[in-house]
């Protein structure tokens, strides 16, 4: 009888054993109700139920993200774009299986995306210190992000920290050889790697060490073939 009443209450979704599926989480979405959709999301994130499931994760994360493109949001949503990444590293690490990531994965395409670009503008200008306050960001992401290290370590030298970068390129370098393909990578992921390893090549050849930039590079030109500016890139390190 103990067992019949159990496999009841499994079937019918009585308490704990119900399995949400966040509905009105996706209504709020739908209705661009951006501030609900956060204090909604939130407070799965803090029930004991739900705070394991990554899904929820996901909604603040968006939730946020929109929310920092509103030029007169509330002063509480000041540094949303930060809030969005912070959740999004949260939801990564309940996400075991990838499962979830996939299904939103051009969210999460999106953002970091979005966050490339703003490293990119940063180094461009030589503002090592604004690009450092983000691509330690990256890592939201991946802690083993490629171009994240790669950069940081570029960055760190570049600060004067010459022990952390060697020791960031290192772990980069390791993180590196064991790619054995890059199917599953998306466009963000190959600019994030050029912006690395063509900054930490220009310091190479800074100190000397041409011949390790060059191997550096090589090492990823099969990935690039078709990226001129790459090439471009490419030329002018080794060619300096």
């Amino acid at each position: 009888m103990k067992k019949l009443l159990t496999l009841l209450l499994l079937t019918i979704g009585f308490g704990t054993f119900a399995q949400e599926t966040y509905e009105d989480l996706l209504i709020l979405k739908a209705d661009k109700n951006w501030e609900k959709l956060i204090k909604q999301g939130v407070k799965y994130t803090e029930k004991d139920d739900t705070k394991n499931d990554a899904e929820p994760y996901y909604y603040v994360a968006l939730a946020y993200y929109n929310i920092s493109f509103i030029s007169d949001r509330d002063e509480e949503y000041e540094n949303a774009f930060k809030d969005a990444l912070t959740y999004i590293g949260k939801f990564m690490r309940k996400d075991k299986d990838g499962s979830v990531f996939e299904k939103h994965r051009e969210f999460f395409s999106e953002v970091k995306q979005y966050l490339v670009e703003m490293i990119a503008n940063e180094v461009e200008v030589g503002s090592y210190r604004r690009a450092f306050a983000w691509v330690i960001k990256m890592y939201k992401f991946d802690r083993e992000e490629i171009g994240a290290n790669y950069l940081e370590g570029a960055i760190r030298y570049h600060r004067g920290d010459k022990t952390t970068a060697r020791n960031k390129w290192k772990d980069a370098d390791e993180l590196l050889d064991k790619v054995e393909t890059t199917d599953g990578w998306l466009q963000e992921d190959f600019d994030m790697l050029r912006i690395g390893v063509v900054e930490t090549a220009k310091i190479y050849v800074q100190m000397r060490q041409n011949a390790k930039a060059k191997e550096l590079l090589d090492k990823v030109a099969p990935w690039f073939e078709d990226d001129q500016m790459f090439q471009d890139q490419y030329d002018e390190v080794v060619n300096s």
